[in-house]
């Protein structure tokens, strides 16, 4: 957390989301003469009106181009980069492929960005669990109860891995549009 990060002097910090999109609207303000056009940031994504800027006759890629300069100036941002040309982006493959499985063309942002390791949205204590880095995204599993084989594993699993493994469990039908697999170590 940031605030044990400080104390012993290892680089890290906060910033806060909603002053990030004042700054950014501030950006699109001044280079388009389009106000208030980030309608939120949410979840490290940057969600932009783009009816109003369609509506004023500018080109939405000049804008998030704008707007991902901006980003990519922060001290604490690694990357940015359209939501739709994730697959385009130059990142880390474990780090790309959870994006990537993240993005919903209908739900996500215009543009996403990456943060640096040590930095994270609001406060100095506690975490999100939002963040790719493995002191973040890290989060302990914990199995027990009828039919539960006792044992633990190591191996990386994913929140997509609890519903077939419940199916398992309860010998019933793997739900449709699960993309997981059985954690094997928890099934007799």
């Amino acid at each position: 957390i940031p605030a044990f990060l400080a104390e012993h002097k290892i680089p890290g910090g906060n910033f806060s989301e909603n002053d990030l999109a004042k700054e950014l609207n501030q950006v699109i303000e001044s280079g388009f003469g389009l106000k208030n056009i980030v309608q939120s940031l949410q979840n490290y994504q940057v969600y932009l009106n783009i009816a109003e800027i369609e509506k004023q006759g500018k080109n939405l890629n000049d804008v998030r181009q704008a707007v991902i300069r901006a980003l990519k100036e922060k001290i604490y941002i690694n990357n940015a980069f359209a939501t739709d040309a994730i697959e385009q982006t130059t990142l880390p493959q474990p780090q790309k492929q959870m994006l990537v499985n993240g993005y919903n063309p209908k739900r996500s942002g215009d543009v996403e960005f990456t943060i640096r390791s040590g930095y994270f949205d609001g406060g100095n204590k506690g975490t999100t669990h939002g963040l790719w880095n493995p002191y973040d995204a890290h989060i302990p599993l914990l199995w027990y109860g009828w039919n539960i084989k006792p044992g633990k594993t190591n191996r990386e699993t994913f929140m997509t891995d609890i519903s077939p493994t419940l199916a398992a469990i309860l010998q019933i039908q793997m739900p449709s549009g699960s993309i997981g697999h059985v954690i094997q170590e928890t099934v007799r």
